[in-house]
């Protein structure tokens, strides 16, 4: 594609975000959802277009970042065809334990995000979420999740999820020592939170170059699946949104997680909370004692 039509598309897309900045403050709430006494909410993500992956050569085409890695060329136009849900956080450890009945996360916190769960885990808690609830959850493929992390359709074409600075958007091990709750730095043009920094999350997609000539050459890489978001003992760097790494789908660790994804024609319109108030069953352990989330200076 030459440089005329790409300044051409990239026209389209800035006047149709122009309208959307417009109406930043009427976003829909996000829709809740309730499972064995835990609410938990999904953010609907507007089908769109937008260009995928990360280069550092030119600074004046798209997706320049100076910190761009191998696998993240080439930038290439995607286009996501259908609504779909995303979660609003990453699953916690409270709705793990709702739904699991137990907590395999090392630190314990309700409101932290579940972590020490294999891909082969996390297929089994949606299978059980989904006979509770009569949904269809999944996880999110790539493209879904970096287009939710850079904003969908009200993208302001941030280098983090939310924006250009990690200490108002992501943990990461330049910032904290320890694993952090849910919605402790600022959500994205969409309301969506932690995409940048925490833990990192699972995508359903296995590991691929963008370069298809490329992949013959893959391996064992490619029995991996996408991991994206980096994490609180990465470094700021894999917090970016174009940022792909890679695990064997066995693989438990104190920074991976995971957020749910569901077609849209599950998303609740309205919500309204019925019944009594929720109340969290404690802990098989004392959660950790915490001292207000700061940010580190």
């Amino acid at each position: 594609m030459n440089k005329k039509t790409k300044g051409f598309i990239a026209a389209l897309l800035l006047l149709a975000q122009a309208a959307l900045f417009a109406q930043q403050d009427t976003l829909p709430a996000p829709a809740s959802y309730r499972v064995n006494g835990v609410n938990f909410k999904m953010v609907r993500v507007e089908k769109g277009e937008f260009w995928m992956g990360a280069q550092h050569v030119d600074t004046a085409d798209f997706n320049y970042d100076r910190h761009s890695q191998n696998d993240e060329l080439p930038v290439h136009h995607v286009n996501i065809r259908e609504d779909f849900c995303i979660g609003q956080t990453e699953v916690t450890q409270q709705l793990w334990k709702a739904v699991m009945g137990y907590n395999p996360s090392t630190k314990k916190c309700p409101k932290r995000p579940v972590t020490n769960v294999s891909y082969f885990e996390v297929q089994e808690f949606i299978r059980i979420l989904d006979s509770l609830t009569g949904m269809d959850f999944r996880l999110p493929n790539e493209e879904e999740w970096e287009f939710a992390a850079r904003g969908g359709n009200s993208s302001r074409h941030y280098i983090y999820s939310g924006g250009n600075e990690t200490k108002k958007v992501a943990w990461h091990n330049g910032n904290t020592r320890k694993l952090k709750k849910v919605k402790k730095r600022k959500a994205n043009e969409l309301g969506i939170y932690d995409m940048s920094g925490n833990v990192w999350e699972w995508c359903s997609t296995n590991y691929r170059f963008y370069d298809k000539e490329r992949n013959a050459r893959l391996g064992k890489e490619g029995e991996m699946y996408i991991i994206r978001g980096g994490a609180w003992q990465l470094p700021e760097t894999s917090c970016r949104v174009a940022w792909r790494g890679k695990r064997l789908p066995n693989l438990q660790n104190s920074f991976g997680g995971f957020r749910l994804c569901l077609d849209a024609k599950y998303l609740k319109e309205e919500t309204p909370e019925t019944g009594a108030p929720e109340t969290l069953t404690p802990e098989t352990e004392a959660p950790e004692t915490e001292a207000p989330e700061t940010e580190a200076p």
